[in-house]
């Protein structure tokens, strides 16, 4: 769901070296060059070179430090556009494709392969008049054929008119036997809509289907044709997928393992190709192995100048750069209100990208270009076109080469110091090309794209409007959640894009309503929500009926000031000799671009849990994957996010996200996405006392600490301590910082893949302790512990303000229980979505080994209407409220009434109640699987 695109060119180059640096007009008049803190880094200061990767790069770099880069022998793919395997970042091709015959995934090589396409003779004609449909269920006709004999596959395209006034989309079903299944469907919004290279079977039923929604009376034509394949395809199975991956990756080392084709609007190749680029971007940015733009750092100049530009003398700082042909350029700076631009040796502007003052501070603005011709290259800085004089300030600017992409890996080795690298750099990639019908296609073959491609996830950066109470409710607008769970089943998780309708009432259509997926909205680098970004409301799920609330999570996806920049497509139907080089980057900015980023650290985090994971959190190849599996990785997505409503506050664009204890908001889900802190959740195992670190200076900080417990018999206890700031802005800090405690039970986490929380304590003066009870009969618990950085009084993300703490975990002996929200019985207490003010009421049931005493958590704004229960307690915001007690041995139900906060946002809003805890005389614990949630109704 792409809003932006800048066409910021990325290339790679291998610059010889730096020529001069000189300063036109008043500034080298001035002689800032000379004493206003120019600071010039070594030529192989490579940490230097580092601040000027592209944010993404900086962060997974993290994450890579840890041991993850991705594995060859495992695959994420997406459902898109396509993908231009010629791009070095996302090749090379192993040459296969996948296709379906007879019910079944088979592989060839397009290349060995001596097919043609031969009209048979035979069509399919139709015409109609149709009337106006609504945007909740549209209008929807059909014509109903055979397949004549000899036909093999089918070529059919959708004309109307009047064309300014609708927007139609078409669609192919087969009849099973039993009822009608979609084949494949176009809906670009364009005229004709077109079904290329469809696989049909001769003797069987089709229909054509036409939607319409919201549109005027139409007349349609349908024209379709029949193609028969002759030649010879020779199929292999399934080794050919990684036989060459083995041993370490050089640049001749496929990326690109898989390519499925079954015809789409955005035409039918039979190798990776993307005629629109938006599948391209996405893969780049979720596991591009940033072979195109690997810095060569022998050769690069750092520099610091803190100046300010003017626009009445016209100064600027202009680099030259010596490259040679085949290479690339480029320029990365910090500053407010800066033009960033690159020339090539004939003076042709190539690149150009500008940070204005309305961008995050510290905003990175970059160009590159590919190196064409030997010769001189300019990169100059200059005052953004249009701000005012004296605007523009230059803290900090790099220029330099990239190395020659045929002697690189880049990122898929250590070292690589790719500019624009993917956050998953080894892993291979599949593409799907197209969206809804390959997604409807990867449903019903799920199992056996898992087994054969190894396939841990699948990125969906697409989808149409839509939310509660029209979008997704129980499947009436189409198919996709429930093809959604179909791939879940088979162990593949699925992240999908919220949606840039910039308001959450417009968020979340299919597929990132389903509640199997990971719904993702976008951020800009300090972590405020994009303007653009939708947020979610609820769904309805498809087979129990039940509402459920979105988004997931928040993930960097760019402004329209600051895209995010990664690989750009060449021309799909054009030889590369006959275009430019297929080596560049364009910025992009979208929740399609912060998905891609959570679908590359799945990989990540997948890859560490199956890896190095314990018992409880481990995953088996996806080939064996379960709906479980899939649901545990989600989890940890999930829980160790952190909420940015204060951190972030003065970054936020027209959202407003509130602080909600670890549950879920409307505008960011759980929060910020935190790779780093998944993988430590799933492989760091934590005892004793540790000294630990969070920050604000994004994105070198970490925003959360985590690690599990494997606990035995008796209890978890973990606390935070807060020793200390540190950073250059230490000193804007004005009181401690305040940090939230959570235990998660990482290996069954709640419905939906959702958190189950055990304990969560607010640290909001800077230290906090949580407990947690072994689950009493289940054997051993595995438990996550997460620290997450909520505020930092007087500073905000951006800030150079680090919070150091110890954070000791022990286990101790103490009482084993159990339990759950509801009667106990497997009815949970779910009344739907309430008004303001309206009565709930809730009901917890406990079973305990030894006599205690039983509490709950009430979500802020929720008011207790039982007379019988004691006063509740507030502890640093959070209140509790004392049930009564359990004896050893028993299972008893509590439950009380409360009242819905009368002070509602205007979009459908989650609480989390508890989770309950117990205490046996040496302290409280949580107990778990009694967390839950709420919902309530927009204003």
């Amino acid at each position: 769901m792409s809003s932006h695109d800048m066409g910021d060119d990325g290339t790679e180059t291998d610059v010889s070296r730096r020529t001069f640096v000189r300063a036109s007009g008043a500034l080298a008049g001035a002689g800032l060059l000379g004493g206003v803190g120019v600071r010039m880094a070594a030529a192989a200061d490579g940490e230097a070179v580092g601040r000027f990767r592209n944010w993404r790069a900086i962060e997974a770099q993290r994450v890579w430090d840890r041991g993850y880069r991705g594995r060859r022998d495992r695959a994420i793919g997406l459902t898109d556009s396509g993908l231009d395997s010629r791009h070095p970042d996302l090749g090379p091709w192993n040459g296969v494709t996948a296709f379906v015959e007879g019910g079944e995934l088979k592989l060839t090589r397009p290349a060995e392969n001596d097919l043609t396409r031969v009209d048979t003779g035979d069509g399919e004609s139709f015409a109609g008049t149709m009337g106006p449909g609504t945007f909740a269920t549209g209008e929807e006709t059909y014509h109903e054929f055979t397949v004549p004999a000899g036909a093999e596959e089918l070529d059919a395209t959708l004309s109307w008119g009047p064309v300014a006034e609708n927007d139609l989309e078409f669609r192919l079903d087969a009849w099973t036997g039993d009822a009608w299944e979609t084949e494949t469907r176009a809906a670009t919004g364009s005229q004709p809509e077109t079904l290329a290279g469809v696989p049909v079977e001769a003797g069987r039923e089709y229909r054509f289907a036409v939607e319409a929604y919201l549109n005027t009376t139409t007349e349609y034509e349908i024209a379709g044709g029949y193609h028969a394949v002759e030649g010879t395809r020779t199929t292999y199975d399934s080794d050919v997928v990684f036989a060459d991956v083995d041993g370490g990756a050089t640049a001749t080392t496929p990326k690109t393992v898989g390519w499925y084709d079954a015809g789409s609007q955005y035409g039918s190749y039979d190798r990776p190709r993307d005629e629109n680029g938006h599948g391209t971007h996405c893969s780049s940015i979720m596991g591009g192995s940033g072979r195109a733009s690997v810095v060569d750092d022998e050769v690069v100049t750092v520099e610091e100048p803190g100046v300010t530009l003017d626009t009445i003398t016209g100064s600027a700082l202009s680099y030259e750069v010596e490259a040679d042909a085949g290479t690339g350029v480029f320029g990365s700076a910090y500053g407010v209100a800066v033009e960033l631009f690159l020339e090539g040796p004939d003076g042709e502007e190539l690149d150009s990208s500008t940070v204005d003052t309305d961008g995050d501070p510290g905003a990175n603005v970059v160009v590159e270009a590919p190196a064409v011709e030997a010769g001189t290259y300019t990169v100059t800085v200059r005052t953004a076109a249009g701000e005012l004089d004296a605007s523009a300030y230059v803290e900090a600017i790099a220029v330099g080469t990239f190395r020659d992409p045929e002697s690189t890996a880049g990122d898929r080795e250590t070292g690589g110091d790719g500019l624009h690298t993917g956050v998953a750099p080894d892993h291979s990639l599949i593409c799907l090309q197209g969206l809804s019908g390959p997604t409807e296609d990867l449903g019903r073959y799920a199992g056996q794209f898992a087994e054969t491609f190894e396939l841990r996830a699948v990125n969906m950066s697409w989808g149409y409007v839509g939310g509660l109470p029209l979008g997704a409710a129980a499947g009436t607008l189409d198919r996709i959640p429930g093809v959604v769970k179909e791939i879940t089943e088979e162990g593949i998780l699925t992240l999908a894009a919220a949606g840039n309708a910039a308001t959450p009432l417009n968020g979340n259509g299919s597929p990132a309503v389903a509640d199997e997926a990971v719904s993702v909205v976008a951020t800009g680098p300090l972590d405020g929500i994009s303007g653009y970004s939708s947020g979610g409301i609820g769904g309805v799920d498809e087979d129990d009926y039940g509402t459920y609330m979105k988004p997931d999570v928040a993930a960097p996806g760019g402004t329209v000031t600051d895209p995010v920049n990664a690989a750009m497509n060449g021309v799909a139907d054009a030889p590369e000799s006959e275009q430019a080089p297929i080596r560049d980057y364009t910025g992009k900015a979208g929740t399609s671009m912060a998905t891609p980023f959570t679908t590359g650290a799945t990989g990540l985090v997948a890859q560490a849990m199956e890896e190095d994971g314990p018992e409880a959190l481990s995953l088996p190849a996806p080939a064996d994957a379960t709906f479980d599996d899939a649901m545990r990785l989600k989890g940890v997505l999930l829980a160790t996010a952190s909420e940015t409503a204060l951190a972030a506050a003065p970054h936020h664009r027209a959202k407003a996200p509130t602080y909600d204890f670890g549950g879920r908001d409307p505008f960011e889900g759980y929060g910020r996405l935190n790779a780093g802190a998944a993988v430590d959740a799933v492989t760091r195992e934590l005892s004793g006392t540790t000294g630990e670190t969070l920050g604000l200076d994004l994105p070198h900080d970490e925003r959360a600490v985590a690690g599990y417990v494997e606990l035995g018999v008796g209890k978890l206890e973990a606390s935070v301590e807060f020793t200390g700031y540190e950073g250059d802005d230490a000193a804007k800090a004005t009181a401690p910082p305040h940090v939230d405690l959570f235990v998660y039970d990482g290996g069954d986490p709640a419905a939906h893949g959702e958190p189950n929380v055990v304990d969560r304590a607010a640290g909001v003066a800077g230290s906090a302790s949580v407990s947690a009870s072994e689950e009493r009969g289940g054997g051993s618990s595995t438990y996550l512990v997460v620290a997450k950085l909520v505020n930092v009084p007087g500073a905000v993300n951006g800030d150079d303000v680090r919070a150091a703490f110890d954070l000791t975990v022990d286990e101790t002996p103490g009482i084993r229980a159990r339990g759950s929200r509801g009667n106990g019985n497997g009815e949970s207490d779910d009344d739907g979505l309430l008004g303001a003010g309206a009565t709930h009421t809730v009901e917890v049931t406990v079973e305990a080994d030894e006599d205690a005493v039983v509490r709950d958590v009430v979500p802020d704004g929720w008011s207790l209407v039982d007379d019988l229960l004691t006063d509740p307690l507030d502890v640093d915001g959070v209140t509790t409220v004392e049930l009564g007690e359990v004896a050893a041995g028993e299972k008893v139900t509590f439950s009380y009434e409360v009242t819905a906060p009368t002070d509602l946002l205007e979009l459908p809003q989650e609480h989390l109640f508890g989770p309950v805890q117990v205490d046996a005389g040496d302290g409280w614990t949580g107990v778990s699987g009694t967390a839950g949630t709420v919902g309530t109704e927009g204003e």
